[in-house]
């Protein structure tokens, strides 16, 4: 493993005393505990690798806070809480920089609605808020969360907060029919919700179109759920699931909704955010969200610039695919990052379209061209695609391992890791995970009564491997990729280089699982050139001389992978 440049040395060193410094407007009054560093310089994003957890079944690091006794506790219930807290994932931040990450995203923190018996489901995972500026019960206290903010930016590493903007939790209904100029006809409210039947937080607790004058403060959608989701005004304006839709367009909501989360920014020390069902609130809204210039409420940008991040990063979600050799999805995804005059909307959003093809490819069989096509697309459709988190699973989609094999879960590390995007590994992943929302901690939901922090895991230390090969060397993180050999018509070769600043990185994937198959390709590399081994899946890896024609020729295994590097810090 390399070490640090002289030039890098000091520059990290001059960054954490940078930290400190600012650090001191945030330090405790209680001279028996250390400064806390909430503020620090923004990385460079696109050399991030971040390792995403589901806050309540990763670790309990504080039993006391587990059951508040409302019916809502029940590690055996997935639909249930089980434990997992703000502290348990503070107590594990030398696990998670073990593996290689750098960044730490944790679902939403904030109080939540923990029991809905419209659909008999727990709010566990965070996307229900009833007040956006509490940290919920469950997950400890806002002590807990500067702490574990503090001691991420003590590490080097960065906190990234998954945050809600199109809704709250479901408190209230339509039964029996919607009248669009009654909203009070046949809206009842949720009674039965845990533990409030209302959010608490002005001005969302606004929510009772029955009062006349919360009717006419406009807080909320008064709409039912989506029945149509090819409908562009249902999924604007209507209930996603049940969930109480925020008029968005309001400028009252947009004010508080800024407001809101740069108190986390201030408060705590939030890096950057992950944005919940962006697709499912306009393009206008992220815009004044991100730069309004309302000294009151001023945009994220804005309020994270005054703390010293001067690159604070937001993704947001956008749960689409692309057909094979379609970019549809694609072009309406970039509709959140840039708008038709070209000007910047959101710094970036999580690569569904990459994601879709991946599974398509290494688990489903298709083609690897269908990989190679995509890889091409996205760095012409994407503004920005190496700001675009790239990942194999999460708490949406399941676990790659449910439906896909060892082999193919290796592959797409390689893939992730060596492609550009931010790589986003899922909690568990590293331990062979296949229960999407299973615990790490033996008492927590789906765990086997096991605790699953093995750090001697054969997949913990695959993935701490290939996160130090791309730490170490920018040809991943900001080279531009060149595919050189793909298959059309079956599982086969996929074959791309890595270029920057004169080093090259070669990548090579066979996806057949039957067919030993041999590669050549044109590598554009001078005659006798080599190329240094340096990782490799199912095989032992060896170097490559390059012909005299400039290319290369090896043999490959099934559900093989290799990583090659030629020129500087090879």
């Amino acid at each position: 493993m390399k070490s640090l440049s002289r030039g890098s040395r000091r520059s990290v060193a001059l960054a954490f005393v940078f930290a400190l410094l600012l650090a001191s407007c945030n330090s405790s009054d209680d001279n028996s505990h250390p400064p806390l560093v909430l503020n620090v310089p923004s990385p460079n994003w696109q050399e991030q690798i971040v390792y995403f957890v589901l806050t309540d079944r990763f670790n309990d690091g504080d039993p006391s806070n587990d059951d508040q006794h409302a019916g809502e506790f029940d590690p055996t219930n997935n639909a249930k809480y089980s434990g997992g807290d703000i502290r348990g994932i503070d107590q594990k931040i030398a696990y998670i920089k073990g593996l290689g990450a750098t960044s730490v995203w944790l679902t939403p923190p904030v109080a939540n609605q923990w029991w809905d018996p419209l659909v008999n489901y727990g709010g566990y995972h965070g996307y229900w808020a009833e007040n956006f500026v509490q940290v919920d019960r469950h997950m400890g206290s806002l002590a807990d969360y500067q702490s574990m903010s503090s001691d991420l930016h003590i590490s080097g590493m960065y906190l990234i907060q998954d945050i809600v903007v199109n809704h709250t939790g479901d408190f209230f209904a339509y039964v029996g029919g919607w009248d669009p100029n009654d909203p009070a006809r046949y809206w009842t409210r949720n009674t039965g919700s845990v533990p409030v039947s209302a959010p608490s937080q002005a001005p969302f607790n606004e929510d009772d179109p029955t009062d006349p004058l919360q009717r006419a403060a406009a807080i909320y959608h008064w709409t039912p759920d989506i029945s149509d989701f090819n409908d562009p005004n249902q999924l604007l304006n209507y209930q996603l699931y049940g969930l109480d839709d925020l008029n968005t367009e309001n400028t009252v909501v947009r004010s508080a909704l800024r407001s809101s989360y740069g108190y986390w920014i201030k408060t705590v020390g939030v890096d950057a955010f992950r944005i919940d069902t962006a697709f499912y609130v306009p393009q206008a809204f992220f815009s004044d969200f991100m730069y309004s210039t309302d000294p009151q409420a001023p945009g994220i940008l804005q309020v994270a610039q005054s703390t010293g991040r001067q690159a604070f990063h937001a993704f947001g979600e956008g749960y689409v695919t692309d057909k094979a050799y379609e970019d549809t999805e694609s072009k309406q995804i970039e509709t959140y990052m840039s708008d038709a005059a070209g000007s910047d909307i959101l710094p970036a959003m999580l690569n569904y379209p990459l994601w879709g093809t991946l599974q398509d490819v290494l688990i489903s069989g298709h083609p690897t061209g269908e990989l190679a096509y995509r890889i091409q697309d996205m760095m012409q459709v994407f503004k920005r695609p190496y700001l675009m988190p790239t990942f194999l699973d999460n708490h949406d989609v399941g676990r790659f391992l449910a439906t896909g094999t060892m082999a193919g879960l290796q592959q797409g590390l390689v893939l992730i890791m060596t492609l550009p995007g931010i790589p986003v590994i899922y909690y568990g992943t590293e331990q062979g995970f296949m229960e999407a929302r299973g615990s790490m901690f033996a008492a927590g939901f789906g765990s086997g009564g096991t605790d699953h922090f093995n750090a001697a895991a054969p997949l913990y230390g695959f993935i701490a491997q290939l996160a130090a090969l791309r730490t170490q060397n920018k040809v991943f993180t900001h080279g531009a990729p060149t595919i050189l050999q793909q298959n059309m018509s079956t599982p086969g070769i996929l074959a791309y280089k890595m270029s920057y600043t004169g080093s090259t990185a070669i990548v090579v994937i066979n996806t057949s699982d039957t067919v030993t198959m041999s590669a050549n390709f044109a590598t554009g590399l001078a005659p006798t050139s080599v190329l240094k081994n340096k990782f490799a899946v199912g095989t032992a890896g060896s170097d490559l001389v390059v012909t005299a024609d400039g290319s290369v020729t090896l043999p490959l295994l099934p559900r093989s992978a290799y990583i090659w590097l030629a020129g500087p810090g090879s």
